[in-house]
Order: C-alpha cells, then structure tokens, then sequence
C-alpha cells in the first residue's frame, strides 16, 4: 500500500519540479543579464542562487523518481531514502554558495572595492521574481502535503527562501538609488545568511533522518495510547519509529491472550495496524509481531 501511493505521488512531484525548473532557468537568465545591465551587484547574486534553484531542481526530479520505485530485493524498504539523501546534497550546495556570497559581500563592504549605484531596471526583475517564485512556493508546498514528501517541502522552502531573497534585493537597491550604494553590498549579504539558514534546516532535518531518529516522546505516547486502546490488546513491547522520505515506520509487538486463536490474534494485530494509521495518515509503513501475554 504504501509503495502505490509513492507510485502515485510521482506525477505530481515531477509536474511541479518541471513548472519549477523552468522558472528558476528563466529568473537565472534574466536575473544575471538584469544585473549586469543595471550594475547590482545583489541581483547577479540572487541570479547565481536561483541557477542553484535550477540544479537542484533537477536532482528533485532524480531523486523523487527513483524514489518512487516499487521495493526490491536490495531494497526492501523502497528507495525513498534517495530523497533524504537528495535533500542533504540540496543542504550542502546552498550552504556553499551562501558562504561564497558572503565572502564577496564582506569583500565589497570592508575590503574597499568600488560600490556601484544600480539602475532602476534591478527593481522590476526583482519584483518578477518575487511574484514567480511565492506561487511556485504555494504550488510546491500543496504538492508536498499531498504526497508527505519531505523533499518537495524542501523545494518548496527553496523557492521561498529565493523570493525573500528577491525582497531583500529590491530594498538593497531601492536604497542605493536613494544614495547609499552600500545597500546593494548588504543586499547581498543579507540574501546569503537567508541562504545558510535554509541550508541549516535542510542538513539537520536529513541527517536526524539518515541515523534514523525516532518520532518525539510526545509523538509516541500518542501512539502507544492508539495501541492500548485496541480490544483484546495485553500490552506492547519495543514500539520503533523512523522517518523514511515523507513516510513514517512502526515496529511494533504486542501481546495478546495466549489462548485465542491465530486468526483472532491476527485480527488484534490489523486494528491496531488501522489505530496506527488514524494517527498517522497516508504515511505510515507499520510492522506488527504478535506475542502471547504473560
């Protein structure tokens, strides 16, 4: 069950990160030639970061399909660990060039190069982004609610940080055209410290996930409350969670009447199996073993 819905929640992935890879080709394009044109040195920066956008929307689309592939004897999980580790590879490219703009940033503001004034034509392809890049974010973030993938909240995320980044462009050189050329510099800056805290969030999230950390105590009370109000259910022992791309797995072994029968047994076990469920919907892979009580 849980690898069809994975099946099914590839062509929506794949729709969205196209729609999004074509944005972020053109805002690239147009972002780096606007900059140049009207000399803002923010607007080549926020250009470099939706190229970055572009990159790793193509490794989303990599990842969210072989993600969604059926399990197999080598992988009898799934494959969606490939968008954890897909996120974390966003993670650290956006952390490398965050700290490549705020090396140039620092270099233009203490260093003593030369702040050039921009032109007026920086604010409009600013203000294209910022409204190309919010509903990409929107369109993202409802896909990723759909489907629980981890990896399209990412993008979603990574389509957000590059209309705030946009926003905080279009201040930067607002101000340097009303006299403060340093503006644009801190722009810039600005714009890379978003970047690194986004970068922050993503490496976090995967790496918690990638070592297989567990859902929070808060989290598995509700779950073991679900489970002991199951008739018929004695008690569990060794309730495990982890987090795998936008699913979640349970493993579990309750106890049961040593005296009834197996089929009985079994029937415990797939109510307990649809409590899990209920808490955790359209995103849950739960295993359940079935011991006698006493």
């Amino acid at each position: 069950m849980a690898s069809d819905s994975v099946a099914k929640a590839w062509p929506l992935k794949r729709r969205v990160t196209l729609i999004g890879a074509l944005v972020n080709l053109v805002l690239a394009v147009a972002k780096m030639i606007g900059g140049t044109l009207a000399q803002s040195q923010a607007l080549i920066v926020d250009g470099v970061h939706s190229l970055s956008d572009l990159a790793s929307d193509v490794l989303v689309l990599f990842a969210a399909r072989y993600g969604s592939l059926d399990a197999d004897l080598n992988h009898p999980y799934g494959h969606a660990r490939v968008e954890t580790l897909a996120t974390l590879v966003v993670g650290v490219v956006l952390l490398a060039v965050a700290v490549g703009f705020l090396l140039g940033a620092f270099s233009r503001l203490f260093l003593g190069e030369d702040l050039v004034v921009p032109e007026q034509l920086a604010l409009w392809v600013a203000l294209g982004s910022i409204l190309a890049k919010e509903a990409m974010f929107h369109a993202t973030r409802r896909v990723a609610h759909r489907t629980g993938s981890s990896l399209m909240m990412a993008n979603a995320w990574h389509h957000r940080s590059d209309a705030l980044s946009s926003l905080v462009v279009m201040v930067g050189v607002g101000g340097a055209l009303l006299g403060l050329p340093w503006f644009d510099a801190l722009a810039a800056a600005i714009v890379a410290l978003m970047l690194a805290w986004v970068a922050w969030k993503l490496l976090a999230g995967a790496s918690l996930e990638l070592i297989d950390t567990g859902l929070s105590r808060k989290e598995l009370s509700v779950l073991a409350a679900s489970i002991e109000g199951v008739a018929g259910v004695r008690g569990f022992q060794r309730l495990r969670t982890r987090r795998m791309a936008g699913q979640v797995l349970v493993d579990v072994q309750i106890l049961v009447d040593g005296q009834i029968s197996v089929a009985e047994a079994d029937s415990v076990a797939e109510q307990v199996r649809g409590a899990l469920i209920d808490q955790l919907p359209g995103r849950a892979d739960i295993t359940i073993g079935i011991r006698p009580a006493g």
